[in-house]
C-alpha cells in the first residue's frame, strides 16, 4: 500500500408550518447553455454548484438524516417507509431516499465538471480563474467522497454529461475513487485562498477535508504512512488555520462563525428540511426520526452540555433532535467541516498507528474541557480507540458523521449487529436501469 501513499502525494419559502414547506428547485439554479458566455455565468454556475448542496438528497435533508439514522444516534418515528428500510438496514435498490443521495451529488459533480469545461474559454484573471476551479475541484472531492462513503467503488466523473454516449461507465476502484479525491483537493488546497465567507471552500477547508479522507484511506489501506498524512493535514489546520473552538458548545449552533472550516448556508429561499423532520408533531412538524433511547442514556450524566444542545423533549416527554430549530422558514446552517473534528482525526490516526498516548489523550481532552467533562481515563490504545468513537458520537450527533465514523474503523457490524456486506448501501435501481455498465453491490 506505500505505492498507494506515494502516488497520493505526488499527485425554502418561509411557511407557516413545517408540513407546509415544499421541495422546490434552488433559486440559483441556471441552464448550462445560461452560464457560460462570460465571468458573470461562471459565477453563477460555481453558485447553483454550491446551492446543490442544499438539494433533499444533499445536506438539505437526506445527507444528513441518513448517517444517523443508518447507524444509532437516530430511529424512525414516522411515515416515510424508505427511512424505515435504513434504519432496519434492510434498503432496496429502489429506496427513493438513497436514490435522491446518489443523484444529487452527481448533480453537484456535474455542474462542477462543466465550469471545469469551459473555463479555460472564459475571460477572467488569474487569480478568478483559481477561485473558481478550486470551488469545482473541492465540490467535486467532496461529492466523490460522500458517494464513496455510502456505495464504495463507484464511477469517477470528471467531464461533464454533454450527451448520452457517456451514461454508460463502469465503477472504478476504491483506491482509485481515493486518488481522485485526493488529487482534486491538493489542487485546490493550492489555488484557493485562505480565508473565504461563510459557505464557500477556502485552502483550508481543503486541507481539512484532505485530513478526513486520508483518515478514511488508512482505515482502508492500514498504511500508516497515510495516516500521518491525516495527522498532517489536520495539524495545518489547527495550527496555521485560525479557527478557534466556540466557547460554548451550545455556541454552534446559536451564531457561532470562527470554528465553522466550511458549511452550507441556507436562506428562507434555499432553504433546509431538517427542523420539520427532527422537531415532533406536538409542534406541528413530522417527527420522522428521533434519538433512541439507547442513544439518550448513552450521554454520561456529566455530558450534560452537549446533551443539552443536541436533544429536548415535548409535552409527551418525547425526545427530539434541536441542532436545527428553524422549521418555518429551515434557514439553519448545516456543518460540514469544523474545527472539532480536526482533534478528532489527529487523535484517531495517532491512535490506530501507535501515536504517543499523551498527545490522543490531549486531543481527546480539548473536546472534553470544552463541554465541562473531567479529562478521560483512556490509557491504553484500544480504550482510546473506544474513547474516541465515543466522543465522535455525541460531539458530531446529527451532523452527518456516525455511519461513516463506524464504516470506517471497520465497527459498523459490531457495534450496529448487521452483516458487513451491509455497510455500503444499494446501488440505486435507477443507475442500473439506465447505465449498462453498473453492477449491484454484494446482497442487494
Amino acid at each position: 500500500m506505500k505505492k498507494i501513499s506515494y502516488l497520493l502525494i505526488a499527485i425554502a419559502l418561509a411557511t407557516i408550518s413545517c408540513n407546509k414547506m415544499l421541495d422546490v428547485q434552488p433559486t440559483e439554479y441556471i441552464s448550462v447553455e445560461q452560464a457560460f458566455k462570460d465571468k458573470a455565468g461562471v459565477e453563477k454556475a460555481i453558485t447553483g454548484a454550491y446551492y446543490s448542496l442544499h438539494d433533499v438528497g444533499n445536506y438539505g435533508r437526506n445527507h444528513v438524516i441518513v448517517e444517523d439514522l443508518a447507524a444509532d444516534n437516530l430511529a424512525w418515528t414516522g411515515t416515510t417507509r424508505e427511512y424505515l428500510q435504513i434504519a432496519e438496514n434492510q434498503i432496496a435498490a429502489d429506496n427513493a431516499v438513497i436514490d435522491g443521495i446518489w443523484t444529487s451529488n452527481y448533480d453537484c459533480i456535474n455542474r462542477v465538471n462543466n465550469v471545469l469545461f469551459r473555463i479555460a474559454d472564459i475571460e477572467m484573471t488569474a487569480d478568478e480563474r483559481n477561485i473558481y476551479t478550486g470551488d469545482a475541484l473541492f465540490l467535486r472531492a467532496l461529492s466523490h467522497y460522500n458517494l464513496l462513503c455510502y456505495f464504495g467503488g463507484i464511477p469517477i466523473k470528471t467531464q461533464p454529461t454533454l450527451d448520452l454516449s457517456s451514461i454508460n461507465q463502469a465503477r472504478n476502484s476504491v483506491i482509485n475513487v481515493y486518488e481522485q479525491i485526493v488529487t482534486d483537493l491538493i489542487i485546490a488546497e493550492k489555488i484557493l485562498p485562505a480565508k473565504r465567507s461563510l459557505g464557500r471552500a477556502s485552502a483550508f477547508s481543503a486541507t481539512a477535508l484532505l485530513a478526513r479522507v486520508y483518515l478514511s484511506l488508512f482505515h482502508y489501506s492500514n498504511d500508516p504512512e497515510v495516516a500521518a498524512l491525516a495527522k498532517d493535514m489536520a495539524d495545518t489546520v489547527i495550527i496555521k488555520g485560525k479557527y478557534n473552538l466556540a466557547p460554548k458548545y451550545s455556541d454552534l449552533f446559536n451564531g457561532y462563525e470562527t470554528e465553522s472550516i466550511f458549511e452550507v448556508i441556507f436562506d428562507a429561499q434555499n432553504y433546509n428540511r431538517l427542523a420539520q423532520y427532527f422537531f415532533p408533531v406536538s409542534l406541528t412538524c413530522r417527527y420522522e426520526v428521533s434519538p433512541p433511547a439507547a442513544f439518550v442514556g448513552s450521554f454520561r450524566a456529566t455530558d450534560t452540555v452537549r446533551f443539552n444542545a443536541s436533544v429536548a423533549f415535548d409535552v409527551k416527554n418525547l425526545p427530539y433532535g434541536i441542532k436545527y430549530k428553524d422549521f418555518t422558514s429551515g434557514t439553519d446552517r448545516v456543518y460540514v467541516l469544523r474545527l472539532a473534528e480536526m482533534y478528532m482525526i489527529r487523535a484517531e490516526a495517532l491512535a490506530y498507528s501507535n501515536g504517543n498516548i499523551e498527545d490522543i489523550r490531549s486531543d481527546i481532552n480539548v473536546l472534553r474541557t470544552r463541554s465541562g467533562l473531567a479529562p478521560t481515563t483512556a490509557t491504553t490504545y484500544d480504550e482510546l480507540k473506544l474513547a474516541i468513537e465515543n466522543e465522535r458520537r455525541h460531539e458530531f450527533a446529527f451532523e452527518s458523521q456516525r455511519w461513516s465514523d463506524l464504516v470506517r474503523t471497520k465497527r459498523a457490524a459490531t457495534v450496529l449487529g448487521i452483516d458487513e456486506k451491509y455497510t455500503l448501501f444499494p446501488i440505486p435501481l435507477s443507475e442500473l436501469q439506465t447505465n449498462t455498465l453498473m453492477t449491484q453491490n454484494p446482497g442487494y
